[in-house]
């Protein structure tokens, strides 16, 4: 991982230079530091190019460990050293810092480059390159598979494919194919080819895989012995037997009787060939745009009904064959289809051992669907004894089973990780941090990524923005399962448990990235000082003895992250002074870690404990993201909050007070210009100076301030409705609090999303409901609970422009009858109501003109949903979860409707343990 360990340090050396520390007032020293900053960008794209080149010549591979070496130590050395810079004592300690930081740095980049010229003298030589032919010819493809076994799963798709193949427009049609690696699509395309009624329809057949290494000349060779027929100096056996020879690599050349002339000529030929026939052409794997648009020339277009199937891993390529068509996404196999293929592969026809069943059944189950690694695990148990034991050995390690398999699904699947960016490789591999089957939030992953340095700011670009990009990227490219959706956003991501374990073979491979397991775990002088991330999916690990880097022997280690770990195992031996990311918010810890006031290079760190965050907490000159769940009496963050200049996201489980900022000489308050998200601060401290330090968040979470300590285990419900004695504000100061609150939100021309959660008892008017017309126009998400407003308040935020998500959870309205009155909202496109006394909905299509999604969650007293609801033009989906049976009942019958007015697109999702609201507080 050189590359993300060079993106690493120029990260740290920007976040440095924008700490604006004193010593960097000096203009030369700035100046040394960025150039410094372009030699390492400048490697870095060195790299791209060897990453490229590299398995072309063996020198060129002997380079790969200096590479990796030298990186990291650059890594390391902007690491520890500003470690030493920001932990001196005095000015002088710092200068000397510096100058042992720029010293080293130099002399490191500068055998970076020494390695880089090395590189390029190699490259420079006339060496002999490895041709790049695929290991799978045309005339195997285009056969019908190998027995006469049964196709399993994807009949739809298939039926679907076929229609289009048979019927359709007389237009050329080109038929996508999309899907991760080893999920079948290579093996549907096949079955719609050799289908005898798509057979019988096509004059001209032809198949060419085109792979990652796309050479043209060797496709259009592909396709010409395919489509122009011999000349009469050869038959076509002859005419095979050289193509084969060819691909096999006994010649370099193909004789001159199958073609001769230039690349262009003979793709003149080939498509003259074609002209005024009806031709079947399937191109599998294709891997690129640019190879598409070489190839996509070769098609005529005679509107006789022609056809292209295309195949590929990438959704940006599938669509971009074929803007106008949606391709067809194949998704995993169900359990019992997985089953059926399983013993297809294990036993044909005479069926399995009804003592293998329950076992095969379970094994099948834990291939989740993925075809290629059932096939993997069949082969696996078809060299074994066929008795439960054994079965039950594979049972317990599928993932291992099918990496431990050369030149099958490890291969397979390593196409696609090679095929990546470089920025790419490394957010790819960090998933694996996760558990399995761990349902990531992609707010989590995202600030990680940040936290780890893989990716940068650009001048057009945020890093949130490029981070959005490489998740959509990496989704595109079928690596990685989008999960929940809200609004059209992406909210959760995981990984198939068969891509995850080479996740972790890979990373492990390349010291990326080590997941701990197993409870009796025990590591070792040499494994703490040298894993670079570890995550702990366990509760207990050991060391081999008892270990404290010095400051000589300093771990290596940037991350931390604690699924499943108790607190006395990670501080109890482990001592990682270069930590830039801790997340163990999975543990509570009593009191807060002092050793933590150590790691001030951290940018990400999520803790929960049970006392208050130290001071000083400037010293993480670094810190982006700081996420900490504190359960203590009159909890308030540290004054100097207000000097970390590159927090980016502050979020704060339960509400915790926010000290006021520090005025600085010039009678200015410290501005933390890069803070966009402000999670669960109290109401009160909602001032014009604290939003005037904020200037640009997006993202605003506001609590009334609870000042009593709860236990951690007691639910929200147990304490809703305590005496008035328990909340610090009478009503009066509470509405003037609520007032300037809500004012004050106009010093945030960037808010896009708000969150309000009040925990004072409900009142005759609950106060808050006086100023929802304060409420900013440029909101687009706005969340509400416990703040029992009436029904009628809702006209104050009908008339917010740009509002596209409500929620409504714990009582946020309340009342038997919500009527709308008035205009509605106009921009609305997703609407929740969470634990309800509602009972009459009254409202009309024209009040939701763009609504798309509407969910309702333990509304057990709501009579029906408004009949009208079904005629908005916009609305996919309709969710009813723990609500009355009445609610449930006219969800279906508004579907039932649409449904007889040829309106299919309407789904109606509906959840019925309607025992679960037994637990829901009432009013």
């Amino acid at each position: 991982m050189a590359y993300a360990a060079l993106t690493s340090a120029v990260c740290s050396l920007d976040l440095f230079l924008k700490c604006d520390h004193p010593l960097l007032n000096n203009l030369r020293r700035k100046e040394e530091i960025l150039s410094l900053c372009k030699r390492i960008i400048a490697f870095q794209e060195f790299l791209t190019d060897y990453e490229k080149i590299k398995h072309r010549h063996e020198g060129l591979k002997l380079l790969e460990g200096k590479i990796n070496e030298k990186t990291y130590q650059v890594e390391d050395i902007v690491d520890s050293k500003l470690r030493k810079y920001f932990l001196a004592k005095n000015a002088n300690c710092r200068r000397k810092a510096y100058s042992v930081l720029f010293r080293r740095l130099q002399v490191a980049v500068e055998e970076m480059e020494f390695i880089r010229k090395e590189a390029m003298k190699i490259k420079g030589d006339k060496i002999s390159t490895l041709k790049f032919y695929s290991k799978v010819s045309p005339a195997t493809l285009v056969r019908s598979p190998s027995g006469q076994q049964k196709p399993v799963g994807f009949q739809d798709e298939l039926e679907k494919i076929i229609d289009r193949l048979r019927h359709g427009p007389r237009e050329l049609d080109i038929i996508s194919i999309v899907g991760m690696a080893g999920i079948g699509k290579t093996t549907l395309a096949k079955r719609a080819y050799n289908d005898p009624l798509v057979v019988n329809r096509f004059e001209v057949r032809a198949w060419t895989t085109v792979s990652q290494e796309y050479r043209e000349k060797d496709i259009l060779f592909d396709f010409f012995y395919q489509v122009v027929p011999p000349t009469n100096e050869m038959n076509q056996e002859s005419y095979e037997q050289a193509a084969y020879q060819v691909y096999d690599g006994l010649m370099n050349h193909p004789p001159k009787e199958i073609y001769e002339g230039s690349e262009d000529e003979i793709a003149d030929r080939l498509k003259k060939s074609l002209k005024r026939k009806r031709f079947l052409i399937v191109v599998d794997d294709m891997w690129s745009t640019a190879a598409w648009d070489n190839m996509s020339r070769l098609f005529p277009d005679d509107e006789n009904g022609s056809r292209v199937i295309l195949t590929s891993r990438l959704i940006d390529v599938a669509t971009y064959a074929n803007p106008d068509r949606q391709p067809h996404q194949l998704n995993f196999l169900n359990n019992d289809e997985g089953w059926e293929l399983l013993c297809q592969k294990l036993f044909g026809k005479r069926g399995c051992p009804s003592e293998l069943e329950e076992i095969g059944r379970s094994i099948a189950e834990k291939c989740q669907g993925l075809p290629l690694a059932i096939v993997v695990v069949a082969g696996h148990l078809s060299k074994m004894s066929k008795t439960p034991d054994c079965w039950n050995t594979v049972a317990e390690s599928v993932g291992s089973v099918v990496n431990r398999e050369p030149g099958q699904c490890l291969d397979i699947l390593a196409l696609s990780y090679n095929y990546l960016p470089q920025h790419l490789k490394a957010c790819f591999l960090y998933m694996g941090a996760f558990p399995e089957d761990f349902e990531i939030p992609v707010w989590k992953l995202i600030r990680l990524w940040i936290a780890e340095g893989f990716l940068n700011a650009t001048v057009l670009m945020t890093v949130e923005e490029i981070a959005d990009e490489c998740l959509e990227d990496l989704i595109g490219r079928s690596l990685i399962l989008a999960e929940k959706w809200s609004n059209g956003k992406l909210k959760t991501c995981k990984l198939h448990d068969i891509m995850r374990d080479f996740c972790l073979e890979e990373a492990k491979r390349q010291n990326f990235l080590h997941v701990l397991k197993h409870s009796l775990s025990v590591l070792s002088e040499s494994e703490i000082t040298a894993l670079r991330r570890v995550s702990f999916n366990c509760s207990t690990i050991y060391a081999s003895y008892s270990f404290r880097p010095t400051d000589r022997t300093v771990s290596v280690s940037r991350s931390i992250l604690g699924f499943n770990i108790s607190p006395s195992s990670i501080f109890s031996y482990i001592d990682f002074k270069l930590l830039r990311v801790l997340d163990i918010t999975f543990q509570h810890f009593p009191q807060f870690p002092s050793e933590i006031m150590q790691l001030v290079n951290l940018r990400y760190l999520a803790l929960a404990t049970g006392s208050e965050f130290f001071p000083p907490v400037s010293q993480f000159w670094s810190l982006q993201t700081l996420i900490l769940h504190v359960y203590s009496r009159d909890s308030t963050l540290p004054r100097d909050i207000w000097k970390m200049q590159n927090l980016r996201h502050l979020r704060v489980k339960p509400s915790i007070r926010l000290p006021c900022p520090i005025k600085e000489e010039r009678n200015n308050s410290s501005v933390l210009n890069n803070l966009q998200i402000l999670a669960n601060i109290a109401h009160a401290d909602c001032t014009k100076d604290v939003f005037s330090s904020t200037p640009n968040l997006k993202k605003l979470g506001i609590c009334e301030t609870v000042e009593y300590t709860y236990p951690v285990q007691i639910p929200w419900s147990d304490f809703l409705y305590t005496s008035e004695n328990l909340w610090p504000y009478c009503s009066e100061s509470v509405s003037a609090l609520w007032s300037d609150c809500i004012r004050n939100l106009a010093l945030l021309p960037q808010l896009e999303a708000l969150k309000i959660v009040g925990l004072k008892p409900p009142v005759q008017v609950p106060k808050l409901a006086l100023h929802l017309d304060a409420l900013p126009e440029n909101l687009k998400k706005l969340t509400l609970s416990f703040t029992y407003l009436p029904w009628e308040s809702m006209s104050s935020l009908c008339r917010l422009p740009n509002l596209e998500v409500l929620k409504l959870k714990n009582y946020a309205f309340t009342g038997p009858k919500w009527e709308h009155v008035e205009e509605g909202f106009v921009s609305l496109k997703l609407l929740l109501i969470e634990v309800s006394d509602l009972e009459e909905w009254s409202a009309s299509n024209d009040h939701f003109p763009c609504l798309e999604h509407l969910v309702l969650k333990s509304c057990l007293r709501l009579n029906s949903i408004p009949h009208d609801m079904g005629d908005i033009p916009t609305l996919q989906i309709i969710e009813v979860e723990n609500s009355s049976q009445s609610a449930a009942f006219s969800a279906k019958e508004i579907q039932e409707e649409q449904q007889s007015f040829c309106n299919d697109t309407l789904e109606v999702r509906i959840e019925r343990n309607f025992w679960r609201v037994n637990v829901v507080a009432t009013p």
